[in-house]
């Protein structure tokens, strides 16, 4: 019985107790044959909560819980809590937990099977062991290592099929495969050996190997990270086994299964973004079991003894590690927003993606939710505007002093004065709705903090075509537009009036220098759209931010000593 159900039979103890030395106060005290099952149910509530202590003789715990509900109902108790339990006790799911909990106790919880078979090798006097796995259709889940004509077994992948065995160890020597020996032979011929199985069937002839006990003992680790890097192991010169490695993306969240190699992690790839999630198992059959692959990928220490060849032995080189392995890979946790905070919605995205217009956009259709955060600058204001409306009107001295302080998100010069988006104006646009920016993309490391709890998508270009003709509709409305309210005297105080063609020199430059851009912040975004028009690229950004505010997402590990919830 586990102990915090011990705990709670404690406590109902303690009540119990109360209630049964109360009983001599009350007006009408019960018969004395009342109080002596009064006193064996709370006995027998003290026998459940001692079930955690070690006890030699086997205890039945549906025969209990019976006394137990038998003695109370006949001391005539009017205890609410002790009622409740009864009720509790009497369920046929909670008998069905108990009886499970009887026989577990009992340690007939598994069939009794024979002891491994092992036979005797005459020739070399060693204990061999023979290992039937059928794979169905799935990888092994090992690799191997030839060393002077002897085959060894190199890595056990986890979750695989020789893992799920539990009959193959790592430096296992392999003698045979379906019956054939294979000293001698290249790593080739043994893996179309393996190949060659019937009905999925393969057999194994194995020497066992010597069992380190500590490392048996040892647990595998299990963690996540997002990727900060791309990665192909057919490209990879250190890779020991391409076809057992799993490339990925940066921006890809991994699953660490593994990482008692130092320099190999054993790793399953889960999806891209904050709402990456697992594969259903009818979702594995469909993809080919992408999702259920585990493959074997650089280490953070690899990635950094590669940019350090002279090693990682002294304190230097370590703190090297410290400072660079946060280059290649971030851990994270799932995060669900229980407390509905706002969160800062970034837009990344080369110029001329159209950010700037689908945050007007919002700000128009969505005028009650988002909101902007109000920029800074040194020059002085124009007529008709207003300190606080348009821009907060300041010196360059105290624009200089708050930069200085790391107060702004953000900051450029034009024509010699300052613009910038200060950090204190995020704070209070988040205060009246859900801010929008769309910040030049070194600001990101400015905001990607808890504080502000970021939602990072990058907005990606269509293709050259798509590009062009939807360029080309939209300028088409937006002069119509223009023209219409200016017949009728209507302001058009708008950027979208202004709308121009791109050329096609423009076109290839903003989609390459898009892809460029998505290569070096791909691995800080939440999710990736493309902006193919605008009232498609609305109404999937508005289901992307809702879905990203409340689902589970994940978020950066280094976040968790702030967030106290």
């Amino acid at each position: 019985m586990p102990d915090n159900l011990s705990a709670i039979f404690e406590t109902i103890l303690d009540y119990a107790e109360e209630e049964a030395a109360g009983t001599s106060t009350c007006q009408n005290p019960p018969k004395q044959h009342q109080k002596l099952y009064h006193k064996n149910a709370v006995e027998i509530l003290e026998d459940f909560a001692l079930l955690k202590n070690e006890k030699k003789e086997e205890i039945s715990f549906q025969e209990l819980a019976q006394s137990f509900i038998d003695d109370w109902d006949v001391a005539n108790s009017k205890s609410i809590s002790i009622q409740q339990l009864s009720h509790f006790l009497s369920s046929p799911k909670i008998q069905g937990v108990l009886w499970a909990a009887q026989e577990i106790s009992a340690g007939r919880f598994a069939p009794q099977l024979p002891d491994v078979p092992f036979e005797v090798d005459e020739d070399d006097g060693v204990a061999v062991k023979i290992v039937r796995i059928v794979r169905r259709g799935e990888p092994l889940g090992a690799t191997i290592k030839c060393e002077r004509g002897k085959v060894y077994v190199a890595r056990i992948m986890a979750n695989g099929v020789a893992d799920r065995s539990g009959c193959i160890q790592e430096k296992d020597r392999v003698l045979e495969v379906n019956g054939v020996t294979v000293a001698d032979k290249e790593p080739r011929e043994i893996v179309n050996l393996l190949d060659k199985c019937d009905n999925g069937i393969i057999t194994f002839k194995l020497i066992p190997a010597e069992v380190n006990q500590k490392l048996k003992q040892k647990k595998s680790s299990h963690r996540y990270v997002r990727a900060l890097f791309d990665y192909d192991p057919w490209q990879d010169r250190r890779h020991p086994c391409p076809e057992a490695a799993i490339s990925f993306r940066a921006g890809d969240i991994l699953e660490i299964l593994d990482e008692k190699d130092q320099y190999w992690w054993q790793t399953r790839k889960i999806g891209f973004g904050a709402l990456a999630r697992r594969k259903e198992s009818h979702d594995e059959e469909q993809i080919g079991g992408e999702s259920k692959k585990v493959g074997l990928v650089p280490s953070e220490w690899l990635q950094c003894q590669s940019e350090n060849p002279d090693g990682l032995g002294s304190s230097d080189d370590l703190q090297f590690l410290e400072s660079h392995k946060d280059r290649y890979y971030e851990g994270v946790f799932r995060w669900r927003n229980k407390k509905k905070r706002r969160r800062v919605v970034v837009l990344l995205g080369a110029p001329g993606v159209g950010r700037n217009e689908i945050r007007r956009q919002f700000f128009k259709v969505f005028a009650d939710r988002f909101t902007n955060a109000i920029p800074h600058t040194s020059r002085p204001p124009r007529p008709n505007e207003t300190d606080g409306v348009s821009y907060h009107f300041t010196t360059r001295a105290e624009m200089e002093r708050m930069i200085e302080r790391k107060e702004m998100l953000e900051y450029g010069e034009f024509r010699d004065n300052l613009y910038g988006t200060a950090l204190q104006s995020v704070r209070r646009a988040s205060e009246r709705g859900t801010v929008l920016l769309t910040p030049h993309p070194l600001a990101i490391e400015n905001i990607r903090t808890w504080e502000f709890a970021p939602i990072v998508i990058f907005v990606q270009p269509p293709d050259f075509g798509e590009f062009k003709h939807t360029r080309e509709v939209y300028r088409a409305q937006t002069t119509r537009s223009h023209s219409a309210a200016s017949s009728s005297n209507v302001s058009q105080n708008t950027a979208a009036t202004n709308a121009r063609a791109f050329s096609d020199t423009e076109i290839r430059q903003i989609i390459e220098n898009s892809a460029q851009m998505e290569q070096k912040y791909r691995g800080v975004c939440d999710a990736i759209i493309r902006n193919v028009d605008f009232e498609t690229t609305m109404n999937e950004l508005t289901g992307l931010i809702y879905n990203l505010e409340s689902k589970a997402t994940w978020m950066p590990t280094k976040w968790l000593a702030d967030i106290g919830e």
